[in-house]
C-alpha cells in the first residue's frame, strides 16, 4: 500500500514538474544566501521596469494596444536592459503571460510579479475603499481571494521569478475603525500592522497552494516591523524591501535582517534621482554616485563575503522618467522639476525645509520628445553605463578583492561624458537657451452652398453656381474662402530656475463662417461686416499668450498672460471667490487678454500660502490681489485627529464702471474674505463650515424690497455661511445635508460644473439653500443624487406698477441662480477602470474601459419669477463712469422678468468604448424640456419653453477620426442664443479626417487633413444673426451648409 502511494505522488510530482518547466528556489548553506532556476544561480540584476510615454498618466494601460506596439515597446526596452546585463524586471500583476514568456524566451530576463493587494484601495462586495482596512474579515478573504488569482494566472508561465505583495503597505495603515480608534495614539499602528501583516501571511499561503514551485514575498518599506514579520510570515521565503537612505544602507540593515528574520533580501526599490534641487538641473553625477555606493555594498554583502551574506540582489528604481507623477493628472507632457519630499541620505542637495526628492526624474534613462516608431527615444544616463561594467561582476562568485578592483577601475568621466552626450537636456541646451517648443500651420477653405437655391437650380435644369456666389443682407459677396493661420511659440531659459514662453499667431483673414462666432475682437472681418472693435484696433499678428516660472527653494513665482490656471477650490474657497481661467476661447471672443496674473507659490515655511494677483485674473475680473492658505492641523485627539483650515481673501482695486458697460462693477472696487474648515470625526461624520463676507462695496446703496419699499444694504447683507454634515455610516454610501446662506449683496464667482451634472452652485447672493445628496457607490457603479431647494431672502418685485429691479440700477437681483426653486439632479456612472475618472475634462482621450457611460438628470419642479437679468450685446459704445471718465466697450441691456415656471427638465448621456485595440468610439446625446436665461425672448417673440433633442457619434481607429452630431429644434452654439429662446429646427455637423500620428485626439485638429460640413435649416424663431442667407431669401424654410477642406501640420 505504502509502495503504491509513493509512486501515486511521484507521477503526480512529475507531473507537475512537467507542468512547471522552472522551479525557483532560495537555498541557504555556510556562505550565505542564493536564488535558483533549478541548479542555475540566479544574481537579481533587476530594473523597475515603467515605461508609461510623455504625455499619458498612471492609468496608461500598454496591454490594450495591439501586439505589435506591444511588441515594439518590449523590444525597445529589453533590448537596452539586456545589453547591460538586466536579468529581471519588476511588473505588477496586470502583465499578460504571453508577454511575460515573449521577454524571457526572447532576451532571458525573468518576471517578478507584483500584486499590490488593495496598497492603494480595494473593491469588496461591490464598494471601493480607498482605505484598505485590513482588519475587515471580508476585506481579507477579498486579499486573500486576490493572491490566489495571481498565482492561478501565471503558476505555469516561463519567465516568472517570484511572487510579491503589497507595496510599502506599512506606509499606508491609515484607516479607522471604532476597535483601533479606540486604543492609545502610540499602539494603533502596531495593532494595524498586526493586521497587515497576518492577511499578508494568508495570501503568501493562498498563493504557495496554488503554485509551490515560485517564491513568494512581500515588498516593505525599508526594514519596518521585522519582529511582526518574523512572527505573523511563516510562508515568506524573500524578504522584499523598498530603501532610499542615499549613499549606503548600512551593515545594521543586513545584519538586523539576519538576525531577526533569517530570510534573503532583494531591493525592490533603490536607487536615486538625477535632478538636483539646490541648482535646479539634471544631475546624471549625483544619480550615479549613489548608485555606484549602493550596488558596491550589495556586492559586499551578498553571498560567500563573510558579512550577512543575506542579499540576493536589487531592483534599480527606475528605467526612465515618468512625466506624470508630480500632478498625476496635469502637466503630463512638462518634466516637472518640484521635489515632492525631502530626505536627508541623499546630501549632494539636501537642505532643511528643502524637498530635494524629484519623482519625475528616477529614471536610468530620460525620455525624448522625439519619438521613434511611436515610442519616445530612451536617452541613457550616466548611471546606465555605470550599472553595465558593475553588472559584468558576479554577485555570488566574486571576491572583496575582486569587487574593489571593480568598482576602483570604473571610469566615472566616461559615463558622465556618454550620459550628457546623449542627454535630452543636454540636446535642447545646445540651442543657446531658447528653443521653438510650437510651430504648426492651418490651411482651410470653406465653400457655402444656399441649398433651397441649389435645389431649386436643379429642378429648373439651371446652372447651380450662383447658388455657391451670392450677395448676403449685409451686402457681403458670398463665396469659397480660403484662410491660413499660423502659430509659432518659443520657450527661453536664461537660467536653470528660470522659464519663459510665448506664443504668436498670424492669419491672413477670419476663419469663414456664417454659422457663429469668428473670434471677432481679434481677426480682421471681411470688407463691409461690421466690427466689434474699430477698425484701427484690429490686426492680422498677435502676441496671443505667454507665461513665465521662476522657481527657488522658498517659493514659485508664475506669471499669466493669456493662459490659463487654477483656482482656489480644492484648497478650501468653498465659496469661490476664485475662478479658474481657462475659457481662453470665450475671453477671445469679446475681446479679453484674461488672464493677466502674477502668482506667489510658497515653500518650506510658506507652504500653503497662495497669492495672485493682476489687472484680469480671469475673463471680466475687476483688478485684485488674492490670498490663500491651506494647512492641515493634526490633533492628539482619536476623534477629531485633524482638522483642516483654508483661509481666502480678495482685495479689489480701480473705479466704477458705468453700469452698462459692466453692471458687475457698477460699484467699484470691494473686498472678499472667508474662512473654511473641515474635519472628521470618529469615524462616520464629516462636518465642513465656512464663513464669508463680500460686497463691502455696496453698503450703503438703496434699494426697493419685494413689497415696494425702500431698503439700504448694511454690512450684515455681505456675509454668508456654509455648513456641510455628511456620514458614511451606511455601507455603500456617504449621505450629507448643506446649508447655504448668502446675504443680499454675498456675490462671488458661479463654481465649475464638474462630474457631468448640469449645474452648480450660482455663487448668487440674496438666498438661503438646502441641498441632500449622496454619493453612493457599488462595484463599477456610481450614483449622486442632490436635491436642492433655495428662496431668496428678498423676493422678485412682481407687485403692478412697480419696475423690476436689474443690476443695470440695483445693488442685488433676483436672478437665475437665486430664485425660489426646488430642483433634483443626478449623475449615474459606471466606469469599471477606476484608474481614469470618467468625467475628467480629457476622459474622451483618456478613458480606458471597454464600456463605461455616465447619465445626468434634472427635475425642476418650481421656479419662482425673477427681476430683469441683463444681457450682453454686441453693441459697441461710449459711455461715462461715475468718475467722470469715459469708456469704451460692449453694452448691457436688462430683459424683462421671467415667469414662474415647472416641470422643467432634461436627460444628458455619454459613452465611451474601446472595444479592440486602437477603436474608440463616443456617443452623447441629450434631450429636454428648458427656458430662456433671460426674459429677453418676450421681446424676441419667441416661446417660453423650447424642448430639444441633441445626439453626437465620434469614432477613431488608428489614423482615422470622426465626428457626426445633430441638434434639433435647439438653440446655436452661443451662449446668448438662449437669452432670446432662438432656435433652428436642425443642425448638424460631420467631420471626418486622416491623422498624420496614430490616434489622433478628440480634444483638437491638429496634424491632420480632412473634410467638415456644418449646417442649419431656419424656422419660425430662428434668426439670421450672422448672414447666412442671400439678401432676397426667405428665412423660414431655408436651409444652409458650408462645406470645409483642412490640414494643419505642426509640432
Amino acid at each position: 500500500m505504502k509502495k503504491r502511494s509513493l509512486i501515486f505522488i511521484s507521477i503526480l510530482v512529475f507531473l507537475n514538474l512537467s507542468v512547471f518547466a522552472q522551479f525557483i528556489t532560495v537555498k541557504k548553506d555556510n556562505k550565505g544566501w542564493r536564488l535558483f532556476d533549478n541548479k542555475k544561480e540566479i544574481e537579481i540584476k533587476g530594473m523597475v521596469w515603467a515605461y508609461t510615454p510623455i504625455g499619458e498618466t498612471h492609468t496608461y494601460d500598454l496591454w490594450s494596444k495591439d501586439d505589435t506596439f506591444i511588441m515594439r515597446m518590449i523590444d525597445t526596452d529589453m533590448t537596452m536592459l539586456k545589453a547591460i546585463g538586466v536579468n529581471a524586471i519588476r511588473c505588477f500583476n496586470d502583465i499578460p503571460p504571453k508577454w511575460v514568456e515573449y521577454i524571457y524566451s526572447k532576451y532571458g530576463i525573468y518576471t517578478i510579479i507584483n500584486n499590490l493587494l488593495g496598497r492603494y484601495g480595494v473593491m469588496v462586495n461591490g464598494t471601493w475603499y480607498p482605505n484598505t482596512d485590513y482588519s475587515d474579515l471580508y476585506t481579507r478573504e477579498t486579499l486573500v481571494a486576490m493572491a490566489a488569482e495571481s498565482a492561478e494566472k501565471y503558476r505555469a508561465v516561463n519567465g516568472v521569478l517570484m511572487y510579491m505583495f503589497g507595496n510599502e503597505s506599512n506606509y499606508g495603515l491609515v484607516w479607522s475603525g471604532t476597535e483601533i480608534e479606540n486604543l492609545p495614539t502610540g499602539e494603533q499602528n502596531i495593532v494595524k500592522a498586526g493586521y497587515l501583516y497576518s492577511v499578508l501571511e494568508e495570501a503568501m499561503a493562498a498563493c504557495k497552494e496554488v503554485d509551490p514551485f515560485h517564491p513568494v514575498g512581500i515588498v516593505n518599506g525599508d526594514t519596518q516591523y521585522l519582529e511582526l514579520i518574523k512572527k505573523l510570515c511563516p510562508s515568506l521565503d524573500i524578504l522584499g524591501v523598498n530603501a532610499y537612505r542615499g549613499y549606503k544602507f548600512y551593515d545594521s540593515f543586513y545584519e538586523n535582517i539576519a538576525d531577526v528574520l533569517d530570510k534573503p533580501i532583494v531591493f525592490t526599490e533603490a536607487g536615486a534621482d538625477a535632478y538636483n534641487e539646490i541648482y535646479h538641473q539634471e544631475d546624471q553625477f549625483a544619480q550615479m554616485t549613489y548608485l555606484e555606493s549602493q550596488w558596491k555594498e550589495i556586492y559586499q554583502q551578498g553571498y560567500g563575503k563573510g558579512r550577512s551574506q543575506n542579499v540576493i540582489g536589487g531592483f534599480v528604481f527606475e528605467w526612465i522618467d515618468e512625466w506624470w507623477k508630480h500632478y498625476q493628472n496635469k502637466e503630463l507632457s512638462l518634466h516637472n522639476t518640484t521635489g515632492t519630499w525631502s530626505n536627508s541620505g541623499y546630501e549632494l542637495d539636501y537642505r532643511d525645509g528643502l524637498n530635494n526628492m524629484n519623482e519625475e526624474w528616477f529614471g536610468i534613462c530620460a525620455q525624448s520628445e522625439i519619438k521613434d516608431n511611436g515610442i519616445n527615444k530612451r536617452i541613457p544616463r550616466a548611471a546606465y553605463y555605470l550599472l553595465k561594467d558593475v553588472w559584468k561582476l558576479s554577485l555570488y562568485n566574486s571576491t572583496e578583492d575582486q569587487i574593489e578592483k571593480t568598482f576602483s577601475g570604473l571610469d566615472n568621466a566616461m559615463y558622465l561624458a556618454n550620459g550628457n552626450e546623449k542627454s535630452v537636456k543636454e540636446i535642447i541646451n545646445s540651442n543657446d537657451r531658447v528653443k521653438i517648443d510650437t510651430m504648426n500651420v492651418t490651411v482651410q477653405s470653406v465653400t457655402p452652398v444656399y441649398v433651397n437655391s441649389v435645389v431649386g437650380a436643379l429642378k429648373k435644369g439651371k446652372n447651380v453656381k450662383d447658388s455657391f456666389n451670392y450677395e448676403n443682407k449685409n451686402k457681403e459677396l458670398i463665396s469659397t474662402q480660403i484662410q491660413a493661420e499660423g502659430t509659432l511659440g518659443i520657450t527661453v531659459k536664461p537660467v536653470e530656475n528660470l522659464t519663459a514662453s510665448a506664443v504668436a499667431k498670424l492669419w491672413t483673414d477670419a476663419p469663414f463662417t456664417k454659422l457663429g462666432e469668428v473670434y471677432p475682437s481679434y481677426y480682421k472681418k471681411f470688407k463691409g461686416v461690421s466690427t466689434k472693435k474699430p477698425e484701427k484696433e484690429i490686426q492680422y499678428v498677435d502676441l496671443y499668450s505667454a507665461n513665465m516660472s521662476y522657481k527657488n527653494s522658498w517659493f514659485d513665482l508664475n506669471g499669466y498672460y493669456h493662459k490659463g490656471h487654477t483656482n482656489f477650490e480644492t484648497t478650501g474657497d468653498i465659496f469661490n471667490i476664485s475662478k479658474e481661467a481657462f475659457d481662453i476661447i470665450g475671453y477671445d471672443t469679446y475681446g479679453s487678454k484674461a488672464p493677466i496674473a502674477v502668482e506667489f507659490v510658497g515653500k518650506q515655511l510658506l507652504e500653503g500660502l497662495s497669492v495672485i494677483g493682476g489687472p484680469e485674473i480671469w475673463g471680466g475680473a475687476k483688478p485684485q490681489i488674492q490670498a490663500n492658505y491651506w494647512r492641515t492641523f493634526h490633533l492628539p485627539n482619536t476623534y477629531v485627529p485633524s482638522i483642516n483650515l483654508g483661509v481666502v481673501y480678495a482685495e479689489e482695486f480701480g473705479a466704477a464702471s458705468n453700469s452698462s458697460l459692466d453692471p458687475y462693477n457698477a460699484y467699484g472696487a470691494g473686498r472678499k474674505a472667508s474662512i473654511y474648515a473641515e474635519s472628521a470625526f470618529a469615524p462616520w461624520v464629516t462636518l465642513k463650515v465656512g464663513v464669508l463676507h463680500a460686497g463691502n462695496e455696496k453698503v450703503g446703496a438703496k434699494y426697493i424690497k419685494s413689497n415696494g419699499k425702500k431698503g439700504k444694504i448694511t454690512y450684515l447683507d455681505t456675509l454668508g455661511g456654509y455648513v456641510q454634515i455628511g456620514t458614511n455610516l451606511l455601507q455603500y454610501a456617504y449621505i450629507y445635508g448643506t446649508g447655504i446662506y448668502r446675504g443680499l449683496v454675498a456675490d462671488t464667482n458661479p463654481q465649475t460644473v464638474r462630474g457631468s451634472f448640469f449645474t452648480s452652485d450660482s455663487g448668487s447672493g440674496n438666498r438661503i439653500e438646502g441641498q441632500i445628496g449622496a454619493d453612493a457607490i457599488f462595484g463599477n457603479f456610481v450614483f449622486r443624487p442632490v436635491v436642492r431647494a433655495r428662496m431668496p431672502l428678498q423676493g422678485p418685485i412682481t407687485k403692478k406698477g412697480l419696475q423690476a429691479r436689474s443690476l443695470l440700477d440695483s445693488p442685488f437681483i433676483v436672478g437665475f441662480g437665486n430664485r425660489k426653486a426646488i430642483e433634483i439632479e443626478a449623475v449615474f456612472t459606471y466606469d469599471p477602470e477606476g484608474a481614469t475618472w470618467f468625467h475628467e475634462w480629457n476622459s474622451n482621450d483618456i478613458e480606458g474601459s471597454k464600456l463605461a457611460f455616465s447619465i445626468t438628470g434634472m427635475y425642476t419642479l418650481f421656479a419662482d419669477a425673477t427681476d430683469s437679468i441683463p444681457f450682453k450685446s454686441a453693441d459697441w459704445a461710449t459711455k461715462q463712469n461715475p468718475d467722470k471718465t469715459s469708456s469704451s466697450g460692449l453694452l448691457w441691456y436688462a430683459a424683462k422678468p421671467l415667469p414662474k415656471q415647472s416641470n422643467l427638465w432634461q436627460v444628458g448621456g455619454r459613452l465611451v468604448t474601446n472595444p479592440i485595440p486602437d477603436l474608440r468610439a463616443i456617443v452623447t446625446a441629450s434631450v429636454g424640456s428648458l427656458g430662456a436665461m433671460t426674459g429677453a425672448y418676450k421681446d424676441a417673440h419667441t416661446p417660453q419653453l423650447i424642448t430639444f433633442f441633441n445626439a453626437g457619434l465620434a469614432v477613431r481607429y488608428k489614423h482615422w477620426i470622426g465626428a457626426g452630431n445633430i441638434s434639433i429644434n435647439s438653440w446655436g452654439p452661443e451662449h446668448w442664443w438662449r437669452n432670446f429662446n432662438k432656435i433652428f429646427p436642425l443642425q448638424y455637423s460631420f467631420e471626418i479626417a486622416y491623422g498624420f500620428d496614430k490616434n489622433p485626439s478628440f480634444l483638437d485638429s491638429k496634424n491632420r487633413i480632412g473634410l467638415r460640413i456644418n449646417g442649419r435649416t431656419f424656422g419660425k424663431y430662428s434668426d439670421d444673426a450672422f448672414f447666412a442667407l442671400p439678401k432676397t431669401a426667405k428665412m423660414i424654410g431655408s436651409h444652409y451648409f458650408e462645406i470645409g477642406a483642412f490640414v494643419n501640420v505642426g509640432f
